[in-house]
């Protein structure tokens, strides 16, 4: 692979506050190590996984998983959302397709996908391909090989992507394509009927009057030494009272 390159067409389109996942996406190049998206599923991702454990000896495997696909789908899901939502595209993200550039500590550097994909189909789901052919699948393997709860990793896929709406300017977002996002976090069901994992992941309780911002469940990043904990965000945080619209 020669250089890897930023998907040229669509950096100018993020916004300043998601700059910094500008080059997260990137098209094939000359990156010094990729793992492909069915390696990661053949078992590399135990190794990018070890050497990611060795920042945090003798931590608690949950939380190294955890804090793993925090980054993964940082680099994923925070870039795919915005080509979506303000480019109208339909990307090739199915893990399948993709190819991790890790960095040296096993994290999620980049993620390459094969091109920029076309113009996303009138009525087809703009984020199937991310979720269903990526995330789930992921989430999927890593729960099983290292005996993570599923839930808790769809909880860090849920807030990154809730948190993404949040920074994009809506009023430059497809409509749709808006509408079809935020249906991802508020419906209890999936269209077959079985339990939205992302539902409700992130919450917002009244804390002395004003609503706090919290995930469902723990990240469990507490349990790394030297990593701060998530503050407010984090539902360990004591002393909360649930808004009206959470407890009815």
């Amino acid at each position: 692979m020669s250089e890897a390159r930023p998907l040229p067409s669509f950096v100018s389109r993020f916004p300043e506050a998601l700059a910094w996942y500008r080059d997260k996406l990137v098209l094939p190049g000359g990156a010094a190590e990729v793992v492909s998206g069915q390696n990661l599923l053949a078992g590399a991702a135990d190794g990018l996984m070890a050497r990611f454990a060795v920042l945090y000896p003798d931590s608690d495997r949950r939380a190294l998983v955890s804090m793993w696909t925090q980054w993964h789908f940082g680099a994923l899901i925070i870039p795919a959302t915005v080509v979506i939502l303000l480019c109208d595209r339909d990307l090739p993200l199915e893990l399948d397709q993709i190819a991790i550039v890790p960095q040296d500590v096993g994290l999620t550097s980049a993620i390459a996908i094969p091109d920029e994909g076309g113009r996303r189909v009138d009525g087809s789901d703009p984020f199937a391909r991310l979720f269903e052919g990526h995330v789930a699948p992921l989430i999927s393997h890593l729960a099983g090989q290292f005996r993570v709860s599923p839930r808790l990793l769809w909880a860090n896929a849920a807030a990154i992507f809730e948190w993404t709406l949040q920074q994009l300017p809506a009023e430059l977002a497809d409509a749709q394509a808006l509408a079809a996002a935020r249906l991802r976090l508020e419906r209890p069901l999936e269209p077959d009927g079985r339990r939205n994992p992302m539902f409700e992941a992130v919450r917002y309780p009244v804390e002395q009057g004003e609503p706090i911002r919290r995930r469902k469940l723990c990240c469990l990043r507490h349990l790394l030494a030297g990593v701060a904990d998530c503050g407010s965000l984090c539902p360990l945080h004591a002393g909360c009272t649930l808004a009206t619209s959470d407890a009815a």
